[in-house]
């Protein structure tokens, strides 16, 4: 790979810059470009769900998100536009327009978009701007699809070439093409993807008048140079096309990339999913589609217990003391003190390459696994707690001197492993007014129902914190702060919806997480400014803190 910082854009001629996102073992590598433009900036192919998070970063390093007038999106497959949705989420509003052609329009409408349409068949194949400058869009029908669009930027020579001249790099992938060696990446590409010469010959004649001296396509590497992008035409006027229709001869290369696929899916899976049953059975499902597995199982050994998933248990964790396990017919993983076997459905065995898929799958279980060991842990010490009486009595939520360490601890972990960390601060509406008016027995039973609300809306792994008073600290490992934001919504209806000897009663919640700030205080802080925010809109409000 280049040495090239891809978290941040890179300029790839005169304000036009790669914003797109790098996925680590991708064959495809999907690409979104940026041309600044003041008030008329323009984005190139904004991308799919996949890749939005990382461009949207991108944008906002180069631009206000305000500035982006005009979106092109030569085609209509999902990883080139499937992002469209969410943008209408997250850019400001303004007039906008997505450019295409008729063909793709017809497709884009049911996204069901609010954003217009600008047309290229209606408007001479070509965009004037406020400060003169141009673009100009050619049609290269059924490269790939019949309304497929490619854009030119005359100022700067930039060809945006869609899924022309895209390349299928399975190793060593680099943002920029690297000599001879791309060219066989194109011909891998185009030769199963094109359906015909003479559709290839008519689009590379209109593209061969034009004066290119960079392309950037939706795949592969970004091309530089006049004399290589000559040659790299016409090799690609050579190639043979429609290879797609010899798909017996592709079963090896299809295998090998749904395997790729399901790497991909357990690999952000791992990350996204917190509890590692779940894990396991995507993961033995996903297998057993590429491959005759009967059966994952797991064994964890922790604190001199053994942790056991299996299939017949639905992945649910058994506990024992001792393990007495037949290992015959299992292909068998060991880390540590993490096994991993895989029984197979009939008798078969492993190719080289089958042997290092499992043994890729095996490792990211090892990694949840290790996660997995600590937040046993942490129930057997939510156990110890409690037998110590670390409880508040009133509440049964913790109480917040004696919880203090665990708290840290959770959070120093959440900075070493990356994963979301949130806090909420809860606080009973006008709590002194029901004390004042029914005395403090009631006061008390409202505190107890509020605390029982809020531990049956939280997972086994949440700590609940008699913070204060009639004020509550939730602390919320492994979830952003949108996923944070609809528990304490639930807490905050649920607490609505609650009648306790005949009085109603509401809470205020303000909702923070390690995004905000590197500090645990920071974040608590900024739970509790959002909190009184929710007291002084009224109450009964739920509000995350943004800064």
């Amino acid at each position: 790979m280049d040495n090239i910082d891809l978290s941040k854009p890179v300029e790839i001629a005169e304000n036009t810059y790669w914003v797109g996102s790098y996925i680590q073992d991708d064959f495809f590598q999907c690409h979104s470009y940026l041309i600044k433009n003041g008030k008329e900036s323009i984005l190139i192919d904004p991308g799919s769900l996949i890749t939005f998070e990382e461009t949207l970063k991108k944008l906002k390093y180069l631009i206000n998100l305000d500035d982006i007038k005009y979106i092109v999106c030569h085609h209509q497959d999902p990883d080139l536009v499937s992002a469209l949705p969410e943008i209408e989420k997250v850019f400001p509003d303004r007039e906008r327009y997505i450019i295409t052609h008729w063909r793709t329009y017809f497709l884009l409408r049911h996204y069901n978009l609010l954003t217009p349409f600008y047309l290229v068949d209606q408007h001479e194949f070509k965009l004037e701007l406020e400060n003169g400058k141009e673009l100009k869009f050619i049609l290269t029908p059924y490269m790939h699809y019949a309304g497929n669009i490619v854009t030119y930027d005359p100022e700067t020579k930039v060809l945006f070439s869609s899924d022309i001249f895209g390349g299928w790099i399975e190793k060593n992938w680099s943002l920029f093409a690297k000599g001879e060696e791309y060219i066989e990446a194109i011909k891998t590409f185009h030769e199963t993807y094109m359906p015909c010469k003479k559709i290839i010959l008519h689009s590379i004649e209109k593209l061969k008048k034009l004066d290119i001296e960079v392309i950037a396509p939706q795949h592969g590497s970004i091309i530089k140079g006049k004399d290589f992008i000559k040659k790299i035409m016409l090799a690609v006027e050579n190639f043979e096309y429609g290879k797609m229709i010899e798909a017996e001869k592709l079963e090896s290369f299809r295998a090998k990339e749904h395997k790729r696929h399901i790497l991909s899916i357990i690999k952000e899976l791992t990350i996204k999913e917190l509890f590692m049953s779940k894990i396991l059975r995507i993961v033995e499902r996903q297998i057993s589609s590429v491959l005759p597995v009967k059966n994952i199982i797991a064994i964890l050994k922790t604190n001199g217990h053994f942790y056991v998933y299996s299939k017949e248990s639905n992945y649910i964790p058994r506990k024992l003391d001792k393990l007495k396990f037949d290992k015959d017919n299992f292909f068998i993983f060991e880390n540590g003190n993490t096994k991993i076997f895989i029984e197979p459905r009939n008798s078969f065995s492993l190719s080289e390459e089958d042997r290092e898929f499992l043994n890729s799958i095996a490792s990211l279980i090892v990694h949840v696994a290790k996660r997995e060991k600590w937040l046993l842990s942490i129930q057997e010490k939510k156990k110890l707690l409690k037998d110590k009486a670390y409880k508040d009595i009133l509440t049964d939520l913790y109480r917040r001197e004696l919880v203090k360490e665990l708290i840290e601890k959770e959070f120093h972990r959440s900075k070493r492993y990356g994963y979301h960390f949130s806090v909420l601060m809860i606080d009973i509406d006008d709590f002194k007014k029901i004390n004042d008016t029914y005395g403090h027995l009631l006061g008390d039973k409202v505190l107890k129902k509020v605390a029982e609300i809020i531990k049956n809306e939280l997972r086994k792994s949440d700590i609940p914190i008699r913070y204060g008073g009639e004020e509550f600290l939730i602390i919320l490992p492994h979830t952003n702060l949108e996923a944070a934001r609809k528990i304490a919504d639930r807490i905050r209806k649920a607490v609505e919806k609650t009648e306790i000897d005949g009085i109603k009663t509401s809470v205020s919640i303000g909702v923070a997480d390690n995004s905000l700030s590197r500090k645990l205080e920071d974040i608590i802080k900024k739970a509790d400014q959002a909190l009184y925010t929710a007291k002084r809109m009224g109450k009964n409000k739920v509000v995350v803190a943004t800064t």
